[in-house]
């Protein structure tokens, strides 16, 4: 079984300026935000404290990080949708902050396709009392919370030796920081309909390596990476 430790602290650097087609989000406070769209500025309150926040590869949502006074470490466990963000603080409601149903920390969210991943990092034995740190993700709809199964899924039930097998389908035992993580890096294609769940940047040459797709639950074939190529279909047209 997978048991759960402390995450780290996840995503890519943080920034406390936030686009989403034309709306602009600044920090103000611990509970306060400053959102601008055009030339209109609303200053509200969210719903929790936050240290800060990140954006969504799509930049339609705000990734929200706080301190976990339990577990005494920073986590990115809320979201909001900047739109929906802006909209009620244009009623004077506080901002809504969506928290992650299983606490797990949310690595990206795409409005297209309705779909988030989330991360976790967990220790295992290599042998003797050497510890190794390994990472697996979770696919989810956004509007239920409900699980998008893969062969990569972890599963309650699944013994040791099967999680060992799933997380190595995605490399989750190669060095993976996410405190570190480029911006460049996405997750979810533009069209939420692939993921590459520890990420894919414009600046690799094979970009299309590791990149799954949500609908068949497989990672691409070659024959589609050929199909991609021979379409002319480039990194920034699926990525961005």
């Amino acid at each position: 079984m997978l048991k759960k430790i402390i995450p780290t602290v996840l995503l890519l650097v943080a920034s406390s300026i936030c686009f989403s087609q034309d709306i602009v989000a600044i920090k103000k406070g611990d509970r306060t935000l400053s959102l601008k769209k055009g030339t209109q500025y609303r200053t509200c309150s969210t719903e929790l404290d936050f240290e800060n926040f990140d954006y969504s590869g799509d930049r339609h949502f705000l990734l929200f990080r706080h301190f976990d006074e339990k577990l005494k470490v920073t986590l990115f466990l809320g979201f909001s949708n900047l739109s929906e963000a802006y909209d009620q603080c244009s009623k004077n409601i506080k901002i809504k902050i969506m928290r992650e149903s299983d606490g797990k920390n949310i690595l990206d969210i795409n409005e297209a396709n309705r779909i988030y991943l989330t991360y976790l990092q967990d220790m295992y034995r290599v042998g003797g009392n050497t510890l190794g740190v390994r990472t697996s993700i979770a696919v989810k709809r956004l509007d239920t919370s409900r699980e998008i199964i893969f062969p990569f899924s972890i599963r309650k039930r699944d013994s040791e030796k099967a999680v060992m097998r799933k997380i190595d389908r995605i490399g989750g035992f190669s060095f993976f920081d996410p405190t570190s993580i480029p911006k460049e890096f996405r997750f979810i294609s533009k069209n939420g309909k692939y993921i590459a769940p520890l990420g894919t940047s414009c600046n690799l040459e094979k970009f299309y390596m590791g990149i799954w797709n949500v609908e068949t639950r497989k990672e691409i074939s070659a024959k589609e990476i050929d199909d991609l190529i021979r379409k002319g279909v480039r990194c920034e047209d699926m990525f961005g």
